[in-house]
């Protein structure tokens, strides 16, 4: 399998450990992955992205235009990180609104999340989950990126055994937290299977 996967959110998201995730997952299933990190104003909500590299690669960094999937945990963040897509890329995102110190500074309003999803669709594939509710249900809001995660899974982007994607969560992980993932990790993977896509065989 080669994917080059580029993960986009703002601080506190959970974007790093999205990345780790999968890429230490991949590694676990016998794949080669490499991972970047590129870091904003991340403890004032700036913008944070990871890319990651699963294949034979050997520049950590995905080239404009070559990325297969883009994750935006965050709406603004998948307009930003649109101008790396190409035509083979596929986008999802969440559709939780964390707006930037920058509107408010310089007096705009967010865009509408359907002006935003509509203007991503003239360019990619678009799918998009209300990760933060899934989140909730599942018993912890911070499981946003856990989520995302299974929905990917679940969408048949990720070649990866689900029992590494959720020995990986385990790993990172401890107490409770653990339940509240897995039980993210399924809601995703639902959420998926609630558009109707049946899951990719594991290849």
């Amino acid at each position: 399998m080669q994917h080059n996967i580029i993960i986009a959110g703002v601080g506190g998201q959970g974007v790093v450990t999205l990345g780790l995730m999968i890429s230490n997952a991949a590694m676990s299933a016998g794949q080669k992955a490499i991972m970047s990190e590129i870091h904003g104003l991340a403890q004032r909500g700036g913008s944070v992205s990871v890319d990651v590299r699963i294949g034979d690669y050997y520049a950590p960094i995905v080239p404009d235009g070559d990325a297969d999937i883009i994750v935006a945990l965050e709406p603004l963040e998948a307009l930003r990180s649109l101008k790396r897509a190409g035509p083979q890329t596929v986008m999802v995102m969440s559709t939780e609104k964390l707006p930037p110190v920058s509107l408010g500074i310089n007096r705009k309003q967010y865009p509408d999340i359907d002006d935003i999803s509509r203007t991503i669709q003239k360019e990619v594939k678009l799918h998009s989950i209300n990760a933060l509710e899934l989140a909730r249900a599942a018993g912890n809001y911070r499981t946003v990126n856990t989520v995302i995660a299974g929905f990917l899974y679940g969408l048949g982007l990720l070649d990866i055994p689900r029992e590494i994607l959720e020995g990986e969560i385990t790993r990172i992980f401890s107490g409770k937290a653990v339940e509240a993932n897995l039980a993210a990790f399924n809601s995703g993977y639902e959420a998926a299977g609630a558009e109707g896509i049946k899951e990719r065989p594991i290849s």
